[in-house]
Order: structure tokens, then C-alpha cells, then sequence
């Protein structure tokens, strides 16, 4: 729940910032139209953009801190970089083997990357090495095999992520072809999970990856409902 927290505050700056400084919104409340202000509101916008931009990155070392059992600066530290080699790991893969092609396993892979981190953390965190290599020892080797395992990890999913990534696109268009049921069907999991406190494993599905549709916002494809929107706003 650690980086879920900060979302609130950020979808605030980026709703207020996006909402107020467009065209509409400037036409319909002349008032708005002060440089001063539309500055304000533009970092606004900006600043809370660049939580969402970046919420993989944020979920993997929020979660790697969360999950650790001591040592969690450390452990964050590891997450941000485990999550960096896995991208680069993927994007290296694409280049080589299918430039024209495009892989985002957003907060899902955020998610792998922050768990495996942590179990990797509060298993070697207190591992002693030959005394040639005390320094690379406990904490200052958990990024270390951290990077390793996400190598392994960027190349597992450069292989298994295309048919999911198609399956969870095809999904969302058969969720909102059902209509009234669809949503009927969203809602229903969400209070069903959050009975025993699970509902935040429902909706980031849906929220940030395809499940929750896909669409063209100025020219770039979006996925997900909540990017979606954000998108558009601003």
C-alpha cells in the first residue's frame, strides 16, 4: 500500500492542473486567464504527471520498502535498480530481436520486480563473502543480485508479456462490450477482494494495464483506464 499512497495527492495535481488550464475551462472563467496563475497550474499538472509517468518505478521500490524486513533503504535502492535493469533488459531484447514491436508490462511487472527484490533482500542481506570481497558483503550485495535476477526476469517476460498483452487488450474490449454487466462485474470483484483487504490487487489491473482498455491520446497509444484519463485532461 506504500505507493498507492501517494496517488491521491498526485491525481489531485494532475486533475486540477490538467482541468484548469484548458481551452474550455480558461473560455468558460475568465479569471483563470492570469500568467501567474496558469503557470501555477502547469507545474501543478506537470508535477503530478511525473508520479504517473513513472508509477512502475515508484511500485517497485515502494514495494521492495514495504515488503523488506530491515534495511529498507537498501532495499528500496535495490528495487529502483532492479526495476532499471529489467526495462533496459527488454528494450535491449526488442532492438535486437523485434525493433518494430513494443513491450510495457507497467505496474504488473513493477510488481514481480518489488516482490523478488524483497524476498532477494531479506534473504542475502546478512550474507557474508571471502574476505577478498567483505566489501560487495550483508546489504551492498543485494543490488548486486538483485540486477542478476531482473536480467533473467526482463528475458522471461520478453517472451511470455506479447500473448498477455494481447489476451488482457482483448479482455478489456470484451469487459466493455458487456456493457451495464461489465461494469457490474468490475465493481463486484473490487467489494468482493476488499472484504478481506485484497481490492488493491483488482483495480491497478484495470486502472494501468490493458484490461482497462486502450486508446490514442495525441498521437500515442495509453493503456489503461486511469492513464487514460489523465491523458486526456492534460
Amino acid at each position: 500500500m506504500l505507493p498507492i499512497a501517494i496517488l491521491p495527492v498526485a491525481g489531485l495535481l494532475l486533475g486540477l492542473g490538467g482541468a484548469l488550464t484548458n481551452d474550455a475551462a480558461v473560455h468558460a472563467y475568465p479569471w483563470l486567464n492570469q500568467m501567474w496563475l496558469q503557470t501555477i497550474l502547469k507545474v501543478m499538472n506537470f508535477a503530478g504527471n511525473a508520479v504517473f509517468t513513472n508509477l512502475a518505478l515508484i511500485f517497485s521500490i515502494g514495494l521492495a520498502v514495504g515488503l523488506a524486513k530491515g534495511d529498507k533503504g537498501t532495499a528500496g535502492l535495490a528495487g529502483g535498480v532492479a526495476y532499471l535493469v529489467y526495462t533496459a533488459t527488454i528494450s535491449g531484447l526488442l532492438q535486437i530481436f523485434s525493433p518494430k514491436n513494443n513491450i510495457d508490462t507497467g505496474v504488473l511487472g513493477a510488481i514481480v520486480i518489488g516482490s523478488v527484490v524483497a524476498y532477494l533482500h531479506n534473504h542475502y542481506r546478512k550474507t557474508q563473502l571471502p574476505q577478498f570481497l567483505g566489501f560487495f558483503g550483508g546489504s551492498r550485495f543485494v543490488p548486486i543480485i538483485s540486477s542478476l535476477a531482473t536480467i533473467v526476469i526482463g528475458a522471461i517476460f520478453f517472451i511470455i508479456w506479447p500473448p498477455i498483452q494481447s489476451w488482457l487488450t482483448s479482455a478489456g474490449y470484451a469487459i466493455a462490450k458487456m456493457g451495464s454487466f461489465g461494469s457490474f462485474l468490475y465493481g463486484f470483484l473490487l467489494r468482493l477482494t476488499g472484504a478481506v483487504g485484497l481490492h488493491h490487487t483488482i483495480y491497478p489491473m484495470f486502472w494501468y494495464t490493458a484490461l482497462g482498455g486502450t486508446a490514442d491520446v495525441a498521437g500515442k497509444t495509453v493503456v489503461g483506464a486511469q492513464n487514460i484519463f489523465f491523458a486526456q485532461i492534460s
